[in-house]
């Protein structure tokens, strides 16, 4: 059986189920802000570890133009081979690249043969096949907020190969191209 309401009842129900209500929202409010604030540290440590992997990946960039100009230059007829001017020339540019406060790192300086062909880097070879230079640049992340979890460090890493090519003119003279990051 449906039982009618008159409409003084209805309004007289809503009213009581709506004070049951009223304090449901300032329980909440806290868990709200702290779950925001919460997300907000997140993301401020999130961009700044983007900024700084952008900031490296601008220093590994920079190392490897200079060293595969200092090889290009080192190429040329009457130059001498010598890697430890390459590796300083290098380390030179990519700390010219400011990673905020975080020093720089390098795992790997490497001369080798870039392959536009296969787009592989080979390590070694002779001197007149090497050209082009790989770099892996390496630094800590001083991260803001997540020492409350323990970490107070993240590690960022970035990678780049340049190179230049070298052709032979109609005349028969070596020609070398303008270095150029590829990868």
């Amino acid at each position: 059986m449906m039982e009618e309401y008159s409409e003084s009842q209805q309004l007289q129900r809503r009213r009581s189920v709506k004070r049951r209500r009223n304090g449901a929202i300032i329980a909440l409010i806290p868990v709200l802000i702290l779950a925001l604030a919460g997300i907000c540290c997140l993301m401020i440590d999130l961009g700044h570890i983007t900024a700084v992997k952008s900031d490296a990946q601008n220093a590994a960039d920079a190392a490897t133009l200079a060293g595969a100009l200092q090889l290009r230059m080192q190429r040329k007829p009457g130059g001498s081979w010598k890697y430890s001017e390459i590796a300083n020339r290098m380390r030179e540019f990519s700390r010219a690249n400011d990673v905020g406060r975080n020093a720089l790192k390098y795992a790997d300086l490497r001369i080798g043969r870039w392959n536009p062909n296969t787009s592989k880097f080979r390590v070694g070879g002779s001197f007149t096949s090497r050209n082009a230079v790989r770099a892996t640049v390496k630094c800590d992340c001083d991260l803001f907020f997540a020492h409350v979890f323990g970490t107070a460090i993240s590690k960022v890493e970035a990678h780049s190969i340049s190179a230049f090519d070298v052709s032979q003119n109609s005349v028969g003279e070596t020609v070398y191209s303008i270095p150029y990051v590829v990868n």
